[in-house]
């Protein structure tokens, strides 16, 4: 399609006191990238990552005795794929001649309102696709980690083949006192692949709207809410309401999730958002666009905590 006369007819004479338009309204400062350990550029159609475990354990040496040796342990490759999507438009030279508002040339506002709200879409994956490692070719989402399964589990595996480990819930929960002490503890239990302990700090807590209030109130005062006792809320100072996310793109309304500084989830960027125009000499017919290119992914679980909620 063209954008011409036939299709804007007010704007064609200056009878109107004032034009509305979406970029008018109020916008969120970009949410997604508070996902992602990693933001890279890459220069590759894919990028390929690799994970292995480290070396084995001591053992006592008898005096005179040989000393153990130990090799690490290979692992498993991932591979992202990157995608570009674009979105334009095409304007008459008269539309934009007899345009009495200068309305038609905030076309361009729109074409970069219209691509940021893509890229969060994307970058949202990473959480709403969390739960089933469904991967999104469209956007260039790979939905697994190294062992196989989705960011969140209950069953992550080790490449020395030790116990599982869970970085969501035995059984899914609301935002609570509880469960979100639940998902605090978790991060002082996790080990690596050899079993030795590591320690994520968690640094941030992502909700949806729905939840805002509620997790207001779980990290905003000093005593446990919800009682009658005056019991000091253990929370308080874990988590800040300042490091609070509260983001519309999570798609379960009740699922919410805390990261670390440096959760094991990159994006690539292929082709940073570009704009570009091309004039048609003989058909007077302006075209503008705008191109991004990437792809993104869960490589590591440890640093991600999530839960899908209840319904």
């Amino acid at each position: 399609m063209t954008v011409n006369r036939a299709q804007f007819l007010s704007l064609l004479e200056p009878k109107l006191r004032k034009v509305y338009n979406d970029i008018q309204l109020t916008r969120r400062p970009t949410i997604y990238t508070q996902f992602f350990g990693e933001i890279l550029s890459s220069k590759k159609a894919t990028e390929t990552v690799y994970e292995r475990a480290g070396i084995g354990d001591f053992a006592l040496k008898a005096e005179g005795g040989a000393v153990t040796y130990t090799d690490p342990i290979d692992g498993t490759e991932l591979t992202s794929s990157h995608v570009r999507r674009s979105n334009g438009y095409k304007i008459t030279q008269e539309m934009l001649d007899h345009d009495q508002y200068a309305e038609i040339v905030k076309l361009e506002t729109d074409l970069q309102i219209a691509g940021d709200e893509d890229l969060e879409v994307a970058g949202h994956l990473i959480l709403n696709n969390g739960f089933t490692g469904t991967a999104n070719a469209a956007y260039g989402y790979a939905g697994t980690c190294f062992d196989g399964l989705p960011l969140f589990s209950g069953a992550h595996t080790r490449l020395d083949g030790g116990a599982t480990q869970r970085n969501t819930p035995s059984t899914q929960a609301d935002l609570s006192w509880a469960s979100l002490a639940d998902g605090l503890i978790q991060f002082e239990l996790w080990v690596d692949h050899r079993g030795r302990k590591i320690r994520e700090m968690p640094s941030k807590v992502a909700v949806h709207p729905s939840d805002r209030l509620t997790l207001k109130e779980l990290l905003g005062s000093s005593q446990k809410p919800g009682t009658a006792n005056n019991e000091i809320n253990a929370l308080y100072g874990e988590l800040s309401m300042e490091n609070a996310i509260v983001t519309p793109y999570i798609t379960d309304t009740d699922s919410w999730f805390i990261m670390s500084a440096n959760p094991g989830t990159v994006w690539y960027w292929d082709v940073q958002p570009r704009t570009a125009m091309e004039d048609d000499f003989d058909l007077e017919i302006i075209k503008r666009k705008r191109v991004h290119g990437f792809s993104l992914r869960p490589a590591r679980w440890f640093g991600c905590y999530g839960t899908s909620g209840t319904a």
